[in-house]
């Protein structure tokens, strides 16, 4: 559930919109991270013509991933969210 500070937090990231939390947390935050992340350890590991074909397949799918895991957070946190009894009516 949702603590004091954190519900005063998704308040004011709540306040910004459903589409800049998708992209700031979503995309940016999980999917390019996670993509950076792997990066490294391709360009590490694997051989050279793998790592081609992963880093621009893989520029493609991990921020479509950070979408939907974006979208997905949002939704859960908003049910937990809602499901507070004097954050109803911030809901309008």
């Amino acid at each position: 559930m949702f603590k004091t500070a954190n519900r005063k937090k998704w308040s004011e990231i709540r306040e910004k919109g459903k589409w800049n939390y998708i992209f700031n947390y979503g995309v940016i935050r999980f999917g390019i991270s996670t993509w950076a992340i792997m990066m490294v350890y391709f360009w590490v590991f694997q051989p050279f013509e793998e790592r081609l074909i992963f880093t621009f397949i893989s520029l493609i799918t991990f921020p479509l991933a950070g979408l939907a895991w974006g979208r997905w957070m949002w939704y859960y946190l908003e049910k937990l969210y809602s499901k507070l009894p004097d954050s109803k009516e911030d809901q309008n």
